[in-house]
């Protein structure tokens, strides 16, 4: 263990105690983040990703690390309060895992005590699950298609269900997991779409994110990656049935999504890669073409993400060589890393560090010595003693594509990211936080 690093991560957990000065510092209007038509947040309470519960997080995975430390239960049940006065003055949003009530209920349950505390305001919010989950599922057509928000992994089912998985044994939990599959099943079923069969996670033109992807899909396209796209229901159609937790179809879904992810790998003469989106007509007529191609090597989008759902399928599926090809294209994507530049988890280089070390866990080896060492420290390179918070965001900050430093706290792309990614490096724990990134 290196100490060095479990003394950063602690001071800056003990700075993110000063709950006054959490706020001031980034809800600052200079951490608005605008971007085209969109305008990212700093700071948002109750989401997972920008407020609150990510930093019940760090809390939750530092009590469980340090069990003798009581500071950190302390600091844990000082924002638990500040989480329930803003449910009690906002209520509950929507489901999701990054910013709705998925998230909360994971942010509670990491500080639990392995649920020996706080089981009541838990049940509030797993009853609230249980009771809205219907509509939930009714509210996703998949005749015509459908939308990343519907099944993804941000907001979506794979991130609700990722939360719900936690309690796969309770009774009152298995018809919600058992709904969710079934959707999830639904989703790689064929459907029409301009006289063509393609699997239902294709999205319209009309649902895409943006106005620049309306235009760049006029026809649509099917979202590949872990984040937003179809890796993340492998992911956890994989994991579940490792867990035995099984419904027809569930077998050839996964099969149906793994056939997909290889047959539409991009190569740029060195490794294969997959672009974030195929084309409608990319589809139709089997070939991946050169248009619209953005590398990035992260959790969200690229390679990281996708092998690693290769290689949770190939657990599941007992078939080795899926396993086999997932952890080769990683040693190669981990040689020459493209298109990452942040020390943070979503597209950064923590995400990519906690990726690598859940594939060690899931295939029971450590093969990956040398890249961890490497990312370690890169990730280490942007620590800045003389910054409370320890880890800036980088990011692009205008449309010309300048690169600046975001004073951003948040799970996904603050240093609450960062900091559990390096804890779970030194002290790895059971602790459920990487649930949020459906992550072993």
């Amino acid at each position: 263990m290196d100490n060095s690093i479990i003394s950063i991560v602690k001071e800056i957990a003990r700075n993110l105690g000063d709950y006054d000065n959490v706020k001031r510092i980034v809800a600052d209007k200079d951490n608005i983040r605008v971007m085209g038509e969109f305008n990212f947040q700093g700071w948002e309470p109750l989401t997972l990703s920008h407020g609150i519960p990510g930093i019940c997080l760090l809390y939750g995975k530092l009590m469980e690390c340090f069990p003798d430390e009581e500071i950190w239960a302390e600091l844990a049940h000082q924002y638990l309060g500040y989480l329930v006065q803003e449910i009690n003055k906002e209520g509950f949003q929507t489901l999701s895992m990054f910013s709705g009530t998925s998230g909360i209920g994971l942010a509670v349950a990491s500080v639990s005590n392995n649920f020996c505390n706080y089981n009541k305001l838990l049940n509030t919010i797993n009853s609230y699950i249980i009771n809205w989950f219907d509509e939930f599922i009714d509210s996703i057509d998949l005749k015509k298609g459908t939308r990343s928000i519907c099944y993804d992994v941000i907001e979506g089912l794979s991130g609700i269900l990722s939360y719900c998985s936690i309690y796969y044994e309770q009774e009152s939990f298995s018809p919600i997991l058992l709904k969710g599959l079934k959707k999830l099943v639904e989703l790689t079923y064929d459907i029409e779409v301009k006289g063509y069969h393609v699997p239902g996670w294709y999205i319209p033109s009309d649902n895409q994110f943006s106005t620049v992807e309306k235009e760049l899909y006029p026809y649509g396209n099917f979202n590949t990656s872990f984040s937003h796209g179809i890796a993340g229901p492998l992911t956890l159609l994989s994991e579940m049935k490792s867990k035995g937790f099984m419904i027809e179809g569930q077998e050839e879904a996964i099969e149906k999504i793994v056939k997909f992810l290889f047959d539409f790998r991009s190569n740029d003469q060195k490794r294969d890669f997959w672009k974030g989106q195929i084309d409608f007509h990319e589809y139709i007529t089997g070939k991946v073409s050169e248009k619209n191609i953005i590398r990035r090597d992260a959790w969200c989008y690229g390679n990281p993400g996708v092998c690693y759902s290769l290689i949770m399928a190939g657990n599941a599926m007992k078939n080795q060589s899926w396993i086999d090809y997932g952890i080769h294209n990683m040693k190669k994507t981990l040689s020459d890393v493209k298109g990452i530049f942040s020390p943070t988890f979503c597209h950064g280089f923590s995400g990519l560090y906690q990726v690598v070390n859940s594939i060690e866990f899931t295939i029971g080896k450590d093969i990956f010595y040398s890249e961890k060492k490497e990312l370690l420290n890169k990730i280490m390179s942007f620590y800045d003693s003389n910054y409370i918070f320890g880890f800036r965001n980088m990011e692009v900050g205008d449309e010309n594509g300048n690169i600046r430093a975001f004073e951003h706290l948040g799970l996904l792309d603050g240093t609450i990211g960062v900091c559990l990614a390096l804890l779970e490096g030194e002290h790895k724990t059971k602790n459920i936080w990487k649930r949020a990134f459906l992550l072993a």
